[in-house]
């Protein structure tokens, strides 16, 4: 399969179940080819989720990314391939944190700190690939929500003040117990697209 759509001129990236195809045209033709390729495997594509889309002009989703023909607000004229975690994913890590937070209760701030590294470590390595991903806002509103969640959480815990309670909880953790701290840039640079197609 990969043959015919590379004669054509056609890139396919595939990861499991899911794949794209790219292309500076994708005829009819090629599409027709796919569904006949998938049918003799007794496959079917998932209309629902699948699209064309003209990249330069429409983002697309792929494996948890957005993929965004982006204007540089650094270089005026310029785009670049914007490519950061997806707005279902950063919704999801959100989630995962109010959950882990309900279910440990009182535990000790080290053990709290510990419980959410794995979450938040896990998160950060899927998301940032060197040379590829663009991280840093994704990052740092997580950032910003780990540090309203946890005065939240420090605030409702007890009506008893500790050192924890309030905007102090988040500075207390992350310096102190070793809390993973998201936002640190990856150091990228965009690679600008140059030519009449911008």
């Amino acid at each position: 399969m990969n043959g015919y759509f590379a004669n054509l001129g056609i890139r396919m990236i595939r990861y499991a179940d899911d794949f794209i195809l790219m292309s500076n045209e994708i005829k009819q033709e090629a599409i027709t080819k796919l569904h006949g390729y998938l049918e003799r495997m007794e496959l079917t594509i998932n209309e629902e989720k699948s699209k064309m889309v003209n990249a330069r002009e429409e983002p697309f989703d792929f494996l948890g990314f957005t993929v965004r023909y982006d204007r540089s607000i650094l270089i005026k004229g310029s785009r670049f391939w914007n490519i950061f975690p997806k707005q279902k994913a950063q919704k999801g890590i959100r989630k995962a944190i109010d959950v882990k937070l309900k279910l440990i209760g009182h535990y000790p701030a080290k053990q709290v700190a510990s419980e959410l590294n794995p979450i938040i470590r896990g998160w950060m390595n899927y998301y940032k690939i060197e040379g590829v991903s663009y991280t840093q806002v994704a990052f740092r509103k997580l950032n910003d929500y780990l540090r309203t969640r946890l005065m939240r959480y420090y605030n409702r815990k007890s009506q008893r003040k500790s050192r924890l309670h309030g905007h102090e909880a988040y500075d207390l953790l992350t310096k102190k117990f070793g809390l993973i701290v998201p936002y640190t840039t990856n150091g990228l640079r965009p690679v600008y697209a140059q030519g009449r197609n911008q």
